[in-house]
């Protein structure tokens, strides 16, 4: 007989190939699929005759029988419904939305807004004492970048397309205009990148404009992951000061230009972190802070 990982991973493809077949599948078929005799399907059938979570009834067990020739799948009601949500888990869902629908990328924003409408549609009459709620959960963004630029970056990275764009470069202090092939857009410490095919990177907040071109082109997208390594190093190009941070015995140096990403980074830690230089990072933290509790205190 075969070995319990087997019966594990035949089991696995059994259960949905033959579900979705209302007449079942004939013995000879499974066999094919599975590798395995016609005896070693009968005792897997035998084994696995009836499965579902210890403590379940009738209606929580998925059911394998042979009938004739052919092997049947009867799945519980919970595989074949919709789910039901209460109350508290549908709202649970919506506030998980909450941010989302607020995302910088418009392309989640769109698709967040879509799925908490259909929630709300799909919870019916109970959605009326959740109406009230949507409204009172609000999503603070710290980034600054242009919708419109993510946009056209969403655009060109989908479609192979150059843009034309301005955009405004830091170390040489310097509006200026450029052919970009983007490739990726990557998010790093809070803030967005847009990834060109030579491999470097732009920040999407100083594009002051950004536009599509007709040409397409081919590209093999640089290695993301030592891109991502990078930016979240803080070795950004352009960068010509840093802000020290003391994250219990140790410092970390971050680009003057991620402070919003900076700012939620000390929120998360808690009094674990601390800005150590310069003054008027430190007096931007506090007072981050400070209009944080300010929202919360007592009316």
């Amino acid at each position: 007989m075969s070995s319990l990982p087997d019966d594990l991973s035949r089991f696995l493809f059994l259960v949905p190939y033959v579900a979705q077949r209302e007449d079942g599948v004939a013995v000879d078929e499974l066999c094919e699929h599975l590798s395995c005799t016609a005896g070693e399907l009968h005792r897997l059938i035998e084994r696995c005759a009836l499965v579902g979570t210890p403590d379940g009834g009738p209606d929580e067990m998925v059911e394998i029988y042979l009938e004739g020739d052919r092997v049947h799948v009867a799945l519980p009601q919970r595989f074949v419904r919709p789910p039901r949500f209460a109350v508290e888990e549908t709202l649970a869902l919506l506030v998980a939305l909450a941010p989302l629908r607020k995302s910088a990328l418009p392309s989640v924003r769109d698709r967040a807004e879509r799925l908490t409408g259909r929630l709300v549609e799909l919870a019916g009459e109970r959605a009326a004492s959740l109406a009230p709620l949507l409204g009172r959960v609000t999503i603070h963004a710290d980034g600054s970048e242009n919708p419109s630029v993510l946009r056209v970056l969403e655009e060109a990275v989908r479609d192979q397309r150059a843009i034309d764009a301005e955009y405004y470069t830091a170390g040489r202090d310097a509006l200026g205009r450029r052919t970009l092939h983007p490739v990726a857009l990557v998010q790093a410490r809070g803030e967005w990148y847009c990834v060109a095919d030579d491999g470097k990177t732009y920040k999407v907040e100083r594009f002051r404009h950004a536009a599509l071109r007709a040409e397409r082109f081919e590209a093999t997208p640089p290695d993301l992951s030592a891109v991502r390594r990078r930016l979240e190093s803080g070795r950004l190009e352009g960068e010509l000061e840093s802000i020290v941070v003391r994250i219990g015995e140790r410092e970390e140096r971050w680009p003057t230009a991620a402070r919003a990403a900076l700012r939620r980074f000390v929120r998360t830690q808690r009094g674990r972190a601390a800005i150590v230089s310069p003054e008027d990072a430190r007096a931007d933290v506090l007072a981050d802070a400070t209009a944080l509790l300010d929202r919360y205190s007592e009316p």
